[in-house]
């Protein structure tokens, strides 16, 4: 069956060939290709822009107009795209818990599990700079080195795992997803809570990251943050003119400029402000 014409062409401007048997290797090319290019970011939710979970209307939004997303978006899209070329794909909801295992958090990331050749993968192209680069086995407490970061899945019972990343010489928990059947009405739920609801991180945080093999580029509200081999090196954004050419010529987002000094105003000013008194107190 032919490709749908949103989805073509997110496979054409990743420059990929499909194989004539479902592989590993595809997959892994796909990820990699889309963290790359494809920035994770919550300037829809801040700017306050209707997020449509509409395949076409993502397509149009990652892939032709290049603005990114976040994970209902990316996640549909790379879903969407496997599905489509006979992979075996489920569709899962995760719990972001960042190391907090004392708040009630609710299912607001979406994942794939990929079954290839008798093998379980866990596929995530929407979790930033934390996220993995490539597929990860769902193989229990062991490690897996994936670009620059190193990566475990601990089994929680009940049909449940934790993802962990390596920070330093400890293990940070990013989610918890469990094995249960999820469809697109559960993933509305936790879509229209993160870019509704006041409480939500992506409501309260200006966040665009892009990820590579060999370096992750980040903005994080007021710090530009660049990591690779050499270590990870963080910059203040200290004016709306620097923010906009960072979005620019990091992320190739291109913004009007008016829209860029809200968001300075908005989320990098105060911050600076606030480092500002703690130097001086």
């Amino acid at each position: 069956m032919p490709l749908s014409s949103s989805l073509q062409n997110y496979l054409s401007d990743l420059g990929l060939v499909v194989p004539e048997q479902p592989t590993i290797e595809f997959v892994q090319a796909l990820q990699a290709e889309h963290v790359a290019r494809y920035s994770f970011n919550s300037l829809a939710v801040v700017l306050g822009e209707e997020i449509s979970l509409d395949l076409e209307e993502i397509s149009q939004k990652i892939v032709t107009r290049g603005l990114g997303g976040y994970c209902f978006e990316h996640n549909k899209l790379t879903f969407e795209l496997l599905k489509a070329l006979g992979y075996d794909v489920q569709l899962k909801l995760a719990r972001v818990l960042n190391n907090n295992f004392e708040r009630e958090a609710g299912r607001t990331h979406r994942v794939t599990l990929l079954t290839l050749e008798g093998v379980s993968y866990l596929v995530d192209t929407g979790f930033g700079g934390n996220g993995p680069i490539a597929p990860l086995r769902l193989d229990i407490n062991t490690q897996q080195v994936v670009g620059l970061d190193r990566y475990r899945m601990l089994a929680k019972g009940k049909g449940e795992y934790d993802l962990q990343v390596c920070k330093g010489d400890d293990y940070f928990t990013l989610y918890r997803f469990d094995s249960a059947a999820y469809t697109d009405a559960d993933c509305a739920l936790g879509h229209f809570y993160s870019h509704k609801n006041p409480q939500a991180v992506f409501l309260k945080n200006l966040m665009v990251t892009l990820k590579k093999a060999d370096q992750t580029v980040a903005l994080v509200n007021a710090e530009f943050i660049t990591r690779d081999q050499q270590g990870e090196r963080k910059q203040l954004v200290e004016s709306h003119e620097l923010l906009g050419n960072i979005l620019d010529s990091e992320f190739d987002i291109a913004l009007e400029p008016a829209v860029v000094e809200h968001l300075f105003i908005r989320f990098l000013a105060p911050m600076l402000a606030a480092d500002e008194v703690g130097a001086t107190s």
